[in-house]
């Protein structure tokens, strides 16, 4: 259930890495702007934090639209540290504004708080749908990637951007929907986590390391290997957590990365 999370975070920064080419410090940031996104509409006007699920896949992937059409598609040709540096500056801000608009409480989501009991388990209602809200994203995408015109044609500016052109695939066009796609993915995770866990400024930080950690485990650019990867990760940390303590597990991402790079550098899956 926590890994099905996780890899929703994990699929939105590989779906840039590997399409766009570019690496998006700025991504849990994104995150926590969805968590943000329903706490306030909860908040505020009371909407149903699952209806925020719905309503955050659009708003985010146009969010996601704008920021490429005016800055990222700038940096596709350019070095790789040109990314880099512009979207760590770009998650330095967002946190910052968070922070001075937000200030620094810790905020929650009151809903489905309660748990109910299946085969002898006790399952959490909010873990429970959080997790069938996972699965369906991600099912959804995959599925899209698969079998619509602009996923064959996604999948193809990923392959080989040249080619595609070549062969009459608007490859501008693909990524900035694929960069829109990303940064959907990370908004919707970020409504999903708030429905478990407190809200923040500065807890993009944490998904960023996670999203990492399972990029680099299931392979670069490869969207299975990241749904594979946020299953493991999650898994490990729930062990973890339940038989040495809830703060080593917190070191799980950075030594995944580590013995990853040393081990296996490709990853589980090839991109």
């Amino acid at each position: 259930m926590l890994g099905s999370v996780y890899a929703l975070v994990g699929m939105g920064l590989t779906l840039v890495w590997g399409v766009v080419g570019i690496v998006n410090i700025a991504h849990g940031e994104f995150v926590m702007l969805g968590a943000y996104f329903a706490f306030w509409a909860f908040s505020l006007i009371h909407l149903n934090p699952l209806f925020s699920v719905l309503l955050s896949i659009p708003v985010f992937f146009f969010v996601g639209v704008l920021i490429h059409r005016q800055i990222t598609e700038r940096l596709v040709k350019q070095h790789e540290l040109s990314a880099l540096i512009l979207t760590f500056g770009m998650s330095i801000l967002i946190w910052n504004l968070a922070q001075f608009f937000w200030t620094n409480t810790y905020r929650s989501v009151s809903f489905l708080s309660g748990s109910f009991p299946l085969l002898g388990l006790v399952f959490s209602q909010s873990k429970t749908v959080s997790f069938g809200l996972a699965v369906l994203i991600s099912a959804a995408l995959l599925l899209f990637l698969k079998y619509s015109s602009w996923g064959k044609a996604i999948r193809a500016t990923s392959q080989n951007p040249d080619v595609a052109l070549v062969c009459g695939i608007n490859t501008r066009k693909m990524r900035m929907i694929t960069f829109g796609m990303g940064i959907g993915l990370a908004g919707t995770a970020g409504t999903i986590i708030s429905l478990q866990w407190v809200i923040f400024p500065q807890m993009g930080a944490t998904y960023i390391a996670k999203a990492f950690a399972i990029v680099v485990l299931g392979g670069l650019g490869n969207i299975h290997g990241a749904l594979v990867g946020g299953l493991i990760i999650g898994v490990l940390e729930g062990v973890v957590t339940q038989y040495v303590s809830a703060k080593m597990a917190q070191i799980i991402p950075s030594a995944t990365i580590l013995l990853i790079l040393l081990l296996r550098p490709t990853g589980l899956f090839k991109k």
